[in-house]
């Protein structure tokens, strides 16, 4: 919520800017943007613009720092047992993530499977990394992830809103290197 407040603000402000450029160039075409009384200030203090450095470059530090925000997924450690709004039964998150490493880790194909519950105590995500041999069946394994575990997992935690992602990597077979697939 706090991440789309900010962000209709910056819309709303940068749209304002670019509204207010455009009607001064259309309405205004005739007659230059900057007074001749605004450059002689502007000339008169040698302050100016290095301010105006300083200042975009505050902005841009803080827009750089609200997008790598973005990029950072936050674990969750502690995850709801059926309605995540309701007073229900709490259960640590890796307990989550091993029971759906061991089954897929069960698998044929699958050498090892590392899992993480992502997101927020109301929309959860699981990921699924799994390393494979490179004759597997990645339709096959994908299917059997989707249809077969997560499935269990979401029926074990009463939780029908768990959404998931799977992240294939396929150990080949000539070189000891990794390469990623999906």
């Amino acid at each position: 919520m706090f991440n789309r407040v900010w962000l209709a603000l910056t819309g709303l402000v940068l749209l304002g800017g670019g509204g207010t450029a455009l009607a001064a160039g259309l309405f205004r075409a005739s007659r230059p943007l900057v007074t001749a009384s605004t450059s002689r200030w502007v000339a008169a203090h040698l302050w100016f613009w290095p301010a105006v450095a300083g200042g975009s470059l505050t902005v841009a530090m803080l827009g750089s720092a609200w997008l790598a925000a973005q990029w950072r997924c936050r674990t969750l450690r502690r995850l709801a047992m059926g309605d995540a709004r309701a007073r229900t039964t709490r259960m640590a998150a890796r307990v989550a993530a091993r029971a759906i490493a061991a089954d897929v880790t069960s698998y044929p194909g699958v050498r090892r499977v590392r899992t993480r519950l992502s997101g927020s105590a109301r929309r959860p995500a699981m990921r699924v990394r799994v390393m494979c041999e490179a004759d597997a069946d990645l339709g096959e394994l994908a299917w059997r992830i989707r249809d077969d575990a997560m499935v269990r997992l979401r029926t074990t935690l009463n939780r029908a809103d768990l959404g998931g992602v799977i992240d294939f990597r396929v150990k080949r077979a000539d070189r000891n290197e990794d390469r990623r697939v999906i």
